[in-house]
């Protein structure tokens, strides 16, 4: 396994997807499981609020540049469940990604990572769209 996957981490992580912008936590196991949870706001009406969770498995890119640029890509799952005014919605997001972790000599590893997939959205509105994430946050390295 890379380096870019060594330790179990957890992380704090902010993110944008089309509809929505959020703030989260996530644990990343070393065999590249990721889980997160977030909490934000639906996007371009602020006072409505969305919840999501999702999982991802990631895997290292080759090559380790110097081993502080470690790319990665993987493939994830999201759900969220979006309070807007017109009703609840649920939406899934099953979807690939590539990132970078940007290692260094400390235990906090800074990261970017973009995503797309379907946006499939069930409840008051109903449908699919091809969905785009955007995450970057920071991970820290458990002993």
């Amino acid at each position: 396994m890379s380096s870019a996957l060594a330790a179990d981490q957890l992380g704090v992580v902010g993110s944008f997807q089309t509809g929505a912008l959020m703030v989260g936590a996530q644990y990343q196991q070393d065999n590249g499981v990721r889980v997160g949870l977030g909490y934000g706001r639906l996007v371009p009406v602020f006072e409505d609020s969305a919840a999501a969770a999702d999982v991802a498995y990631l895997m290292p890119l080759p090559p380790q540049l110097q081993g502080y640029v470690q790319p990665y890509y993987g493939f994830g799952l999201g759900v969220a469940l979006a309070f807007p005014t017109r009703g609840v919605r649920v939406g899934l997001y099953p979807n690939v990604l590539t990132g970078v972790n940007f290692a260094n000599a400390t235990a906090f590893t800074p990261f970017v990572e973009a995503s797309a997939g379907p946006g499939i959205a069930f409840g008051s509105v109903t449908g699919v769209q091809l969905s785009f994430g955007l995450r970057a946050g920071i991970n820290y390295r458990l002993p």
